[in-house]
């Protein structure tokens, strides 16, 4: 008897082939789209960890202005020389805690632009360490390599005063070992000294500035959709020109808008505005509440998503940017909202 030929036909392989094509297609977009998921909530977890980061620390920056700052007895003093931030420079007065610019034309969209003056908004190791200074020269110590000043640090020292005209007065800088010169000259008295940094000082204070920059002033990531810049806080340096080093806080932010609430007759109704009292000395008495908005991308662009609305509201308290997101709905937009009440600005 003749044994049948064995193996498969031309056609059953043909089969085979289109099966295995099949499923092969099929695991292959699988794959992708998961792929592409995974890329997309890894940028949208990425944005939330910088957001709260990122804005934390200004939040922190915030609830510290006026920290160590001087009211009396002030001399001509160097901000920056930016000519686009020359009205915020306050020589020779006495400088306001807050303040800022509504609709900046320099920044991302005309975003406001605010700024912040304190001893703790300096990124060096002094900023933000105090302690006191008596008769005596003696300098209370906290026993604390995180919270004692090194001797080479420079530091302001002021005089607590006992009326508002005296309350806050510079006696003076010098390095935190120098300070013999600028003791109280009562013996019941106790001077304040807060440290400001690691050069020697061209204003009794840190000065930092927060904005979105744009691609030209700080590079912009790839990924953000092309109407956002980089919410970048500006510390503007102990030099003569004021040279600000940017340093960045949230990628991918379309706008920023500031509202402050302020009590102008002592009601305790706080009134909505768009800038801060005009001088350091209103500011101390009326302002409460500072409201930080700001309108930023989440993750990347994804093609299979499409934001709800064509238009975002951006503010609070009657004071609103309706801001327009028509041409970027393949994004996800995310409005974080800063509200702050300082506590180291008490009159």
């Amino acid at each position: 008897m003749k044994r049948g030929d064995s193996g498969f036909s031309l056609l059953e392989l043909m089969i085979a082939l289109v099966i295995v094509a099949s499923v092969l297609a099929a695991a292959s977009t699988f794959f992708i789209s998961t792929v592409r998921q995974y890329k997309v909530q890894t940028k949208i977890t990425e944005s939330n960890v910088e957001g709260v980061i990122g804005l934390e620390l200004l939040r922190q920056d915030i609830e510290s202005l006026g920290f160590g700052l001087p009211w009396n007895n002030l001399s001509a003093y160097t901000e920056s020389s930016d000519p686009n931030i020359a009205a915020l420079n306050e020589t020779p007065n006495a400088p306001r805690a807050v303040a800022g610019i509504d609709c900046a034309a320099f920044t991302v969209n005309n975003s406001d632009y605010l700024v912040i003056r304190s001893a703790r908004v300096g990124m060096d190791n002094a900023a933000g360490k105090w302690t006191t200074l008596s008769s005596a020269n003696i300098k209370r110590n906290w026993g604390s390599q995180d919270d004692d000043m090194d001797n080479g640090d420079y530091v302001v020292v002021l005089s607590p005063g006992t009326t508002d005209s005296t309350r806050q007065s510079l006696a003076g800088t010098s390095t935190f070992a120098g300070t013999g010169g600028l003791v109280p000259t009562e013996t019941f008295q106790t001077n304040l000294v807060y440290g400001i940094g690691s050069a020697s000082p061209f204003r009794p204070f840190n000065r930092a500035d927060y904005f979105i920059a744009d691609n030209a002033a700080y590079p912009t990531p790839r990924h953000c959709a092309s109407n956002t810049g980089v919410l970048v806080k500006a510390v503007i340096a102990h030099d003569a020109a004021g040279t600000a080093t940017l340093l960045p806080l949230l990628d991918c932010v379309a706008d920023m808008q500031l509202v402050y609430g302020v009590d102008t007759d002592a009601n305790d109704i706080l009134e909505w505005q768009s800038f801060p009292p005009a001088t350091a000395a209103d500011l101390r008495t009326q302002f409460r509440e500072l409201h930080v908005h700001i309108l930023a991308q989440v993750g990347q662009r994804d093609d299979s998503y499409t934001y709800p609305d064509a238009t975002i509201s951006v503010g609070s308290g009657g004071i609103v940017n309706n801001y327009n997101v028509s041409g970027f709905r393949n994004y996800r937009w995310k409005v974080y909202n800063i509200v702050v009440r300082p506590t180291t600005l008490a009159n």
